[in-house]
């Protein structure tokens, strides 16, 4: 029986990775630009000077996070909502949970597929290692989490496909400056403020996987940066939860 359950659900993401595909604006929007701006960052910011690097690889990830897994996701489960899918695979068999996993499931998949490109552009242009990797990997998992939680959130409010491209332009813009600005900006006085914005502890913990030796200050810095990151996953999961709808918005 499980074994069918995950055949549906592996199935069902299959078929919207396709159909993803064929959408010429989700993948321009979501799959190309973040490419391109990822390109252009490592060949403008790159060089020779690691702290460059460091904005470099926050930026990307920042924008795949963003735009190619958050916007794509929330644009996906609005169409199927849209179009009745989502109601009618309700009958399938397939849980709520299972249901909406394999909906975005393609947007993660493409997401990381953009990282694998980034990562093999950066050793061309010369990135350094991550003295640390473990924040890396931290904000990468993390950001997951928080980018997913936020599309389903969204799509409370999204009443067409089309209107998702305004209504996730908020949180994309908050992500991206909110990750960059603790890289370029003095942590004190009122700045600490950012440290509390959604995709602040992204930026944080790339800072910290590529800070020289004993700078990174240790393992809290680190946790309480991915904490930040959770705690607004957390946030977004119970506002879906409690306010997502099956049906079409009007």
């Amino acid at each position: 029986m499980a074994s069918t359950m995950t055949d549906k659900i592996l199935a069902l993401a299959g078929t919207e990775l396709k159909l993803v595909f064929r959408n010429r604006t989700v993948a321009v929007s979501s799959v190309l630009v973040p490419i391109a701006l990822g390109l252009f960052w490592a060949f403008s910011l790159g060089g020779s000077d690691p702290r460059g690097w460091t904005l470099v690889i926050a930026l990307q990830l920042a924008v795949t996070l963003g735009m190619g897994i958050y916007v794509t996701a929330t644009q996906t489960v609005v169409a199927r909502r849209h179009n009745l899918v989502l109601k009618r695979m309700r009958t399938s068999g397939i849980s709520d949970t299972g249901l909406l996993g394999a909906t975005v499931a393609p947007s993660v998949v493409l997401g990381i597929g953009q990282l694998v490109i980034f990562a093999v552009i950066n050793a061309v242009f010369g990135a350094p290692l991550p003295s640390s990797p473990v924040p890396l990997v931290l904000a990468l998992l993390a950001g997951l989490a928080l980018m997913v939680a936020a599309a389903l959130a969204t799509t409370v409010v999204t009443p067409s496909p089309e209107r998702a491209q305004v209504t996730t332009l908020p949180l994309v813009f908050v992500v991206l400056g909110a990750a960059v600005a603790l890289l370029m900006l003095p942590l004190e006085g009122w700045w600490q403020a950012l440290v509390a914005l959604p995709g602040a502890g992204i930026g944080q913990l790339v800072r910290l996987a590529f800070a020289p030796g004993g700078e990174a200050g240790g393992l809290l810095p680190t946790l309480l940066a991915a904490f930040t990151v959770l705690a607004w996953a957390v946030l977004f999961g119970w506002f879906a939860r409690r306010r997502f709808r099956w049906d079409p918005r009007s």
